[in-house]
């Protein structure tokens, strides 16, 4: 018999709000209240006849007792009614309740105000009952019934906008219809059951629906002047929180929310809400543009040519695909060609400096499921690559953004070599490449270097790199990974590619070494890594740490030694502090049984650091021997440590954090057995 409506919907309050149900409101109504009512009613009654509604039947009245209902039998007819009840004398919050014939509520307004309405929209004549209650106060209702179609909160200012002839109140049960347009409303009388998922919007929302016929971009732009806006948009459900396809928040601004998205054929919801409790005055914009079929796009996809950089811009594309990496890629995108005449290793790289960039690969364009790679720029960076193999055949590459709003250049490139590599600077024992003793960042690339040796950690079948490593003094050699585009590892070894010689396979390398030549390969971890790297080293003369080691003076239990690090030399670098130039001290610690140590440093002129170690030579990543380092940040000028250990030798560093974190310090130690 109605529109259906499955939780409260005060649906006229959006119609009187529209209609500017404020008290004293003038107007030019076109028909006369009945004489000797209550002024707020007659001032309801021109608002109400002023945009167009008609007033039908008689008006009704009796009285109304706090908490107890009146019931009034109407006969509603097609199209829609709106039902108008005031409470008068004491009545303070006045509910109506609209019963269709069959018992079944078909609208309720539980406003908390003197009066309340409810809008009807009748498939067929019928006889319905109004449950009139007082929630609070006493006294008397009036109720009267209108026909007719009111402009409804939001309601269109552009001719091609406008709403339809039953323009509902905005909620979902009674969305008000948009086209393109202008469109002006207010978030003030709205129904507070939605919230959008980039925001907290517990506020008031008017709810439009929005009809795609074929596939269009839409562009609708929110603004306010006195409350922040949240826009968001739900396809298919109206009340389904997860049918949510875009939602915005401040764009660029809290007075502005704007959402571009590319929409399918559908019925979409389109919401205007609050930030927090936020609500009022607003206008909207809603601008659609047709978009052509990705077939049609697909087929005018130009060729991207292997070696030559393809610049781009995002403006005139929309959001044509989404992809597996890049949070879905929901940015504009623009698809290439790319043919690969044989099995070949790719890196497809898709760079801006005005958002963060995706690239991804399908085997054919218009289908999702044949993606056979993607990449995504990390947050706050501006390169996205892909490297992998590809067989022979066609691909389409797209270049994409992670942010539906990205807006700028971009520039794709395509690298392609036969599969098994073509060679390149350091592709073998015979041609390594020596580490530079002034330089302590290297860049290099696997991409086109072919596979000539591996490690106990992976690497076969991968492409490698080697380098030269010459240490002229017994040294602790540190290699770590700082970026790469593909996961590499380190195969250090005393002879290139002899896996005999291993002296160590992984992510980073720390050992130490004696005196001579080495061999450094970097290798894919898997048969599909390679691509460009960059990674740090060092080579650390520990000549002077054995001398120290050697010359390291015994603590004794409860004595207070005092000594300075100015002057000393930089022989350790404990992993709390300690990497500057600063000198250190070492000591060490003879126990003949087990015990609990405690080390107490003072440093009054500079920021102390203590470490324990079990040995007082360097040891490597897989055998570390620091068991302990403290320094303290509330309190630089002391630090201590406290451990159980076993019978044995132990060494204390006295270190200082930077360059000037050296002076007089005093330690204590003492032993609890």
């Amino acid at each position: 018999m109605v529109s259906p409506r499955r939780h409260r919907s005060p649906l006229a309050r959006g119609v009187v709000a529209a209609s500017g149900l404020a008290l004293g409101a003038g107007s030019c109504a076109t028909s006369r209240p009945a004489e000797g009512l209550d002024p707020r009613y007659v001032a309801v009654h021109n608002a109400l006849a002023a945009t167009g509604l008609a007033e039908i039947g008689p008006i009704r009245s009796g009285p109304l007792a706090e908490g107890r209902e009146a019931r009034v039998s109407l006969e509603l007819a097609a199209p829609c009614t709106t039902l108008v009840a005031m409470g008068t004398d004491g009545v303070r919050d006045l509910d109506v309740t609209l019963l269709d014939p069959r018992g079944v509520v078909v609208g309720h307004d539980a406003s908390r105000e003197a009066q309340a309405a409810v809008r009807a929209c009748v498939d067929g004549a019928g006889t319905f009952t109004v449950i009139l209650k007082a929630g609070t106060g006493s006294g008397q209702y009036v109720l009267a019934t209108w026909a007719g179609a009111p402009q409804g909160p939001g309601a269109a200012t552009a001719a091609q906008g406008s709403a339809s002839p039953l323009s509902p109140a905005g909620t979902c049960e009674s969305p008000i219809r948009i086209g393109a347009g202008d469109y002006a409303g207010s978030t003030t009388h709205g129904e507070s059951e939605n919230e959008g998922q980039c925001a907290n919007s517990a506020a008031r929302e008017i709810v439009y629906r929005l009809e795609i016929a074929s596939r269009q971009n839409a562009t609708i732009d929110v603004t306010t002047q006195r409350f922040d806006s949240v826009l968001y948009i739900r396809k298919g459900d109206c009340s389904d929180e997860s049918a949510e396809v875009a939602c915005n928040d401040d764009s660029p601004n809290q007075h502005r929310s704007r959402v571009d998205a590319v929409l399918d054929p559908g019925t979409y919801f389109v919401f205007v809400d609050g930030y927090g409790s936020d609500g009022g005055p607003f206008q909207m914009r809603v601008v659609l543009h047709d978009i052509p079929p990705l077939a049609e796009i697909c087929g005018k996809a130009p060729r991207l040519a292997s070696g030559a950089a393809q610049p781009g811009a995002t403006s005139g594309t929309f959001d044509e695909v989404n992809a597996s990496c890049g949070d879905g890629a929901r940015g504009p995108d623009a698809p290439y060609e790319l043919d690969v005449v044989q099995r070949s290793r790719a890196r497809i790289k898709n760079a801006s400096d005005d958002y963060e960039p995706v690239v991804h690969i399908r085997k054919r364009c218009v289908d999702e499921s044949t993606e056979v790679g993607c990449a995504a720029a990390e947050s706050g960076e501006h390169e996205a690559t892909f490297v992998g193999y590809l067989d022979a055949g066609a691909y389409t590459v797209f270049a994409d953004a992670r942010d539906h709003e990205a807006d700028g250049h971009y520039s794709l490139l395509a690298e392609l070599v036969p599969g098994p590599g073509s060679g390149g600077a350091g592709d073998g024992c015979a041609d390594a490449l020596p580490l530079p003793p002034a330089e302590r960042m290297v860049t290099g690339d696997t991409f086109t270097a072919k596979d000539d040796t591996s490690g106990k950690c992976g690497g076969g079948g991968a492409p490698d790199v080697f380098y030269r490593v010459e240490l002229p003094k017994r040294s602790r050699f540190v290699a770590q990974f700082s970026s790469e585009e593909a996961p590499h590892v380190f195969v250090l070894s005393k002879t290139c590619a002899d896996h005999s010689t291993e002296l160590a396979c992984g992510r980073s390398v720390d050992e130490v070494l004696p005196a001579g030549t080495y061999s450094l390969a970097v290798d894919g971890e898997a048969p599909d890594a390679f691509g460009a790297f960059t990674f740090d080293w060092s080579a650390r003369d520990i000549a002077a740490q054995e001398a120290g080691c050697r010359a390291a003076e015994l603590l004794a239990d409860g004595r207070t030694t005092t000594g300075t690090t100015a002057g000393a030399s930089n022989k350790f670098v404990p992993a709390c502090g300690g990497r500057g130039d600063a000198g250190d001290r070492v000591y060490r610690i003879a126990l003949p049984a087990r015990a609990r140590v405690r080390l107490t440093l003072s440093t009054p002129h500079f920021t102390g650091v203590l470490a324990l170690r079990s040995s007082c030579l360097d040891g490597s990543s897989s055998r570390p021997v620091e068991l302990a380092c403290n320094t303290s940040a509330e309190d630089r000028h002391h630090a201590h440590l406290e451990a159980n250990l076993e019978p044995g030798t132990y060494y204390v560093v006295v270190d200082g954090k930077g360059r000037d974190g050296e002076g007089a310090f005093t330690l204590q130690y003492n032993v609890a057995r």
